[in-house]
């Protein structure tokens, strides 16, 4: 099978939400949004996916940020306090929100019924990322960004979507500790430098044997003037990944700081694959199970399955915990000598 125009179409038309969805996601958030802006000295805006224009239906939930922004200059000095002012605004009105710790507090309120979740952000209202005083208050930047380039080059959004699926269908979306792999705005970011998803792809499978001092780099505002430039300016902790991403509004981060070797080996291997005998099938996430493991055991090897019963908590220190948990049971078979042909976490 080619990967051409038409086979997009296909496999877009199973990603892409459909307008009945994303009409009620509309109303849904703009009911929220009017609610948030009652509050005083804030401008309520809608970040991530949704207001990029880049979002994909794929995941079983949808999940929108939504950034409540304190006028930069009466809050700058009260910068702490801003999760606790809007939780107080959040209980006068009246909803069944989630208090969640992070380098600032940030709330979650879930629409079971409508199968949404809404992220809470409160942030200073920024122009330039110099004038932010935490990470998240440069998050509506990135939105700015991304969807000034969606505008100048036709169909860049839906090139996006489809490397947003293809990543989660392989398990390489999702910044969060215990995933290790690529965030929704790396994605972006790297799919607007190589200018199409095909092309991210081709790259991707060569990332292994093209790395420059160990490292991926990209510099796609061109803030640095060489690659060297980069190593000798920037923190050693936030170059530590194979792949560093400059953030194209903020020089000193790297986008892609949370990415892991192996997220990295597994994204450059699923590229090579795909691009090999391209098919619908790479954009289908596959879970893989005890059981399925047990069925392709060989003679003479072994299976080992551990079942854990957790605490409820928030999903990143729920994932977080399961993943040390399982390095070290694999570093405690490495150690008595036993060697992994396959391994996986179940969710």
């Amino acid at each position: 099978m080619s990967f051409g125009e038409k086979e997009k179409r296909e496999i877009l038309e199973k990603i892409r939400p459909s307008d009945q969805e994303e009409k009620k996601v509309s109303i849904l958030t703009r009911e929220l949004v009017s609610k948030l802006s009652r509050l005083k000295d804030v401008t309520v805006i809608v970040g991530g996916s949704d207001a990029k224009g880049t979002v994909i239906k794929s995941k079983p939930r949808r999940d929108i940020d939504i950034f409540i922004a304190f006028d930069l200059r009466k809050y700058a000095s009260r910068s702490h306090q801003l999760a606790d002012l809007l939780e107080a605004h959040l209980k006068k009105l009246k909803l069944p929100f989630e208090r969640l710790h992070g380098s600032r507090d940030y709330f979650q309120f879930e629409d079971k019924k409508n199968s949404m979740l809404f992220e809470l952000v409160p942030i200073l209202h920024v122009r330039k990322a110099d004038y932010a005083l935490n990470i998240t208050d440069v998050s509506p930047l990135h939105v700015t960004y991304v969807k000034a380039k969606l505008k100048v080059k036709k169909n860049l959004g839906d090139e996006i979507r489809l490397a947003k699926a293809f990543c989660y269908a392989h398990n390489c979306y999702g910044a969060e500790s215990h995933v290790q792999a690529f965030s929704g705005y790396a994605l972006e970011l790297l799919v607007i430098y190589y200018g199409s998803f095909l092309a991210f792809l081709r790259a991707g499978a060569k990332w292994p044997q093209t790395r420059y001092k160990e490292k991926i780099i990209v510099d796609l505002a061109k803030h640095y003037k060489n690659k060297d430039a980069i190593f000798f300016s920037m923190n050693e902790s936030k170059i530590r990944g194979p792949l560093v991403l400059i953030d194209t509004v903020q020089k000193s981060r790297n986008v892609t700081a949370a990415l892991g070797e192996e997220k990295f080996s597994l994204f450059a291997d699923s590229c090579r694959k795909f691009l090999a005998k391209p098919s619908a099938v790479f954009f289908e996430k596959k879970e893989i199970t005890g059981e399925q493991f047990r069925a392709r055991l060989q003679k003479g090897e072994k299976l080992f399955v551990a079942h854990l019963a957790l605490v409820r908590d928030k999903q990143d220190i729920l994932g977080s915990k399961v993943r040390k948990i399982f390095e070290f049971l694999e570093s405690s078979a490495g150690a008595e000598g036993f060697s992994f042909r396959k391994k996986a976490q179940e969710k």
